[in-house]
């Protein structure tokens, strides 16, 4: 015989599944949601924001940008430039350099620089001596650089200072030695013919030496004696000149290496050093 189906429910569910789906779907939905998501997104938005992002990005851009940045910068730069700067500076500096000049020098040099056409020179270096190089500002002339104070201890002399040698007396005038040395160094090593005359000078000047070569007049230098006095700089340019004159060089310089303490012989006349300086300079 054929068994046909019931025509009204069963009270009691069955104990499997049925092997065919229904023909329709629930009229409700069930209540709690399935293991797994569907294959296919639902045609409406979910009502608030997933916890991660899709998979997938979508196929075109957003209208609007996010309201907060991402926190990772993206791969490429952006095709337009932000209204503000960025926070921090670059990791690397530019490749271009910036248009404003830097607030140094970049490889610096400490010897001059000529072009090859320099011509030839001679140089007179007038090296002060005076008593206002040593004196501690007390007003002493340090004539012969002695112990101010009379003291066997040299810590408490007002013109030689301790560690000094006895030819420099001072540290002002050992730097000035120095200055000369470093000038006279830098001006022998140009590619022109040179000499250089050595003048010192304090209450009077002398030639200490006539035009030399720069290891003559180096040497010179070293062997200087500092003598102490008043400052009698028309008589140091004067001194100079005439060092100068049998120099064959068409060019010829007077350097006045100086603390600019202007304590003049009583019998050098007012003026007289502007007036030494520009006869030199005229002849």
């Amino acid at each position: 015989t054929t068994q046909r189906p019931s025509t009204s429910s069963s009270r009691r569910p069955s104990t499997s599944p049925i092997k065919h789906p229904s023909i329709s779907p629930n009229a409700s939905p069930t209540i709690s949601p399935r293991g797994s998501p569907s294959k296919a997104p639902s045609q409406l938005p979910t009502g608030s924001p997933s916890d991660g992002p899709s998979y997938r990005p979508t196929t075109s851009p957003i209208d609007k940008p996010t309201i907060s940045p991402i926190k990772h910068p993206s791969a490429v730069p952006s095709k337009h430039p932000s209204t503000s700067p960025s926070k921090n500076p670059s990791a690397n500096p530019s490749t271009v350099p910036t248009s404003k000049p830097t607030f140094s020098p970049t490889n610096t040099s400490l010897k001059p620089t000529c072009s090859a056409d320099q011509e030839p020179f001679s140089l007179c270096l007038a090296i002060n001596m005076s008593g206002s190089l040593c004196n501690s500002y007390t007003g002493d002339l340090c004539i012969g650089c002695p112990q101010i104070i009379a003291s066997s201890d040299v810590q408490e002399s007002f013109c030689r200072d301790v560690g000094v040698s006895w030819r420099s007396c001072c540290s002002n005038f050992a730097y000035v030695k120095e200055l000369a040395t470093l000038i006279v160094n830098s001006l022998g090593d140009l590619p022109v013919d040179k000499s250089f005359s050595v003048v010192q000078f304090a209450s009077d000047a002398r030639v200490v030496s006539g035009l030399s070569s720069t290891a003559q007049t180096l040497s010179t230098i070293r062997q200087l004696t500092y003598s102490g006095g008043l400052d009698n700089h028309a008589d140091a340019i004067q001194t100079c000149e005439q060092s100068l004159s049998s120099s064959f060089n068409e060019k010829k310089m007077i350097m006045l290496i100086t603390d600019g303490e202007t304590g003049v012989p009583a019998s050098v006349p007012e003026g007289a050093t502007e007036s030494a300086a520009t006869f030199a300079k005229n002849k």
